[in-house]
């Protein structure tokens, strides 16, 4: 049976005003994001790396007040009545190391919820996350990866999952569009591949659809939307990967089991309703 941990609703709101109540919530809520992550960058990483020799664990240290600071971030939306939302087989995240996370990416805050579920690990952000002056000292103090050259990724991927660290990655890369089929991207089977280290699906779904791909953040739903997050099984890559094959064929077939997995999850979610 899933174990399932399924929080508060919000403070009720009249239903004339329940959706402007929610773009001011969600307004707020981003805002109070971005200024606790400058806090961050102007204060406590700097102190966190000051005092730390080994660049390692200064940002082992980081992350962790970045997935606390995340914890926080979800409580304060569901409490002002953003959003509700429910975990099934988050222990299944408990203690472990050098350990490659895969998820399927339908929202702007997927990778808030597994970071929040997560003391450590190391994300690959986009390029752009570093010009972003709420964000940029975040990536620098944690040491969060740059999607930048595909083969030098790719290497110190799997270089830190050898050394110990988890990775967080969304194989479609961007943003996946509700109601078009999910494409996944070469670059975490190639991960996946070079380091055959275990790996962890999770599946995000999220009902009514928001924060999607091209969305803005004030469009809202009609009502408020409910987030399901499940971590599935540990999967061994050796099961999938055939010796002396090209990249090209082994990434295609790492990346149809990666489909089927976030396909089959997906579904799961939805007859559950």
């Amino acid at each position: 049976m899933i174990r399932g941990d399924s929080f508060g609703n919000g403070p009720s709101v009249p239903a004339p005003l329940d959706r402007l109540w929610r773009v001011a919530a969600t307004g707020l809520s981003f805002s109070v994001f971005g200024l606790v992550a400058l806090f961050f960058t102007i204060t406590l990483f700097p102190v966190l790396h000051a005092t730390n020799f080994d660049r390692g664990r200064a940002n082992r240290r980081c992350q962790f007040a970045v997935h606390l600071a995340f914890r926080w971030f979800i409580w304060l939306m569901r409490t002002l009545g953003v959003l509700t939302y429910e975990r099934h087989n988050a222990e299944r995240l408990k203690g472990v190391t050098g350990t490659m996370i895969v998820a399927n990416h339908p929202t702007l805050i997927d990778v808030v919820f597994i970071v929040a579920m997560l003391p450590t690990t190391l994300c690959v952000a986009k390029r752009a996350t570093w010009s972003n002056p709420f964000l940029a000292g975040v990536m620098w103090a944690t040491g969060y990866l740059q999607d930048e050259d595909p083969v030098r990724l790719v290497a110190t991927c799997a270089q830190n999952l050898e050394n110990g660290n988890n990775l967080l990655v969304f194989p479609e890369a961007t943003r996946s569009v509700p109601g078009q089929p999910l494409r996944l991207r070469r670059g975490a089977a190639s991960v996946i591949k070079a380091s055959r280290r275990a790996i962890i699906p999770i599946v995000i779904t999220c009902q009514p659809p928001t924060l999607s791909k091209g969305e803005k953040w004030y469009q809202v739903p009609n009502s408020r939307v409910h987030f399901r997050i499940t971590v599935g099984d540990r999967v061994d890559p050796s099961t999938v990967i055939v010796e002396g094959e090209s990249n090209g064929k082994s990434t295609r077939r790492i990346n149809r089991v990666l489909e089927e997995l976030f396909r089959s999850g997906i579904e799961g979610h939805e007859c559950a309703g």
